[in-house]
């Protein structure tokens, strides 16, 4: 009897330990069913706040390009369109501020303000979610803006970093190469250098026409066309 009341209680323990286990792991995943609910619910909140926000931004970006689409526009319009596309480069969604940052670069460029455009396109050029292309032209831009003034050798990296890259920069950045060796004080390798990347646009079937026709039109002056 003694044995047979102890296997009973035994066995009367293992079941209440079963059916705390039970309930312990039924909380857990009821747990994870209600925590993974309200992640998809926040997930799909998230995804249609940001699709709202893309939507708004296109909206006002390209409200904005109209109003300087007017060839009357005066100096206020020009300076309310810097000012939402400043907010736009800062704050816009991904992509949005891209194209934002390009426009201010621009504006800012053709107010003579060097070193804000300079700062548009490096804002675009340093961004980790910026589509490629967009990042390449950028870094062209600022190289572009500054042949003509700024030191050689802190150029020519970047100009040949885009060359190598072959993508449709590639042909632009060899011209900037080109610029830079056929400045006066250019040495006789810098010309020579300079000739061979002319020739090297000409004969690319992947290089703008425009390209094409400008280094054909600098060989011809090196008794080089051919």
């Amino acid at each position: 009897m003694a044995d047979d009341f102890i296997t009973e209680v035994n066995e009367e323990i293992r079941l209440q330990r079963l059916r705390a286990a039970a309930r312990r792991w039924g909380a857990v995943v009821a747990g994870v069913v209600v925590v993974g609910a309200i992640g998809g619910g926040v997930w799909e909140w998230q995804n249609h706040a940001r699709k709202q926000a893309q939507q708004a931004a296109s909206a006002q970006y390209f409200n904005t390009l109209e109003t300087l689409a007017d060839p009357k526009h005066d100096k206020t319009v020009t300076q309310k369109a810097e000012t939402v596309f400043q907010d736009l480069a800062d704050h816009g969604p991904v992509g949005v501020r891209s194209y934002a940052a390009l426009r201010l670069a621009d504006l800012k460029m053709q107010d003579h303000d060097l070193a804000s455009a300079l700062k548009a396109w490096n804002s675009v050029a340093s961004d980790s979610v910026a589509e490629p292309a967009l990042k390449d032209m950028a870094r062209y831009m600022v190289l572009n803006a500054q042949t003509n003034t700024a030191d050689p050798k802190t150029l020519r990296p970047g100009y040949e970093v885009l060359a190598q890259n072959g993508g449709a920069w590639s042909a632009l950045a060899q011209e900037g190469l080109v610029a830079l060796d056929l400045r006066p004080d250019a040495t006789a390798d810098q010309q020579k250098e300079a000739r061979r990347l002319l020739t090297q646009i000409v004969g690319s079937v992947s290089a703008p026409e425009g390209a094409r026709a400008r280094a054909q039109a600098l060989l011809e002056t090196f008794g080089d066309a051919g």
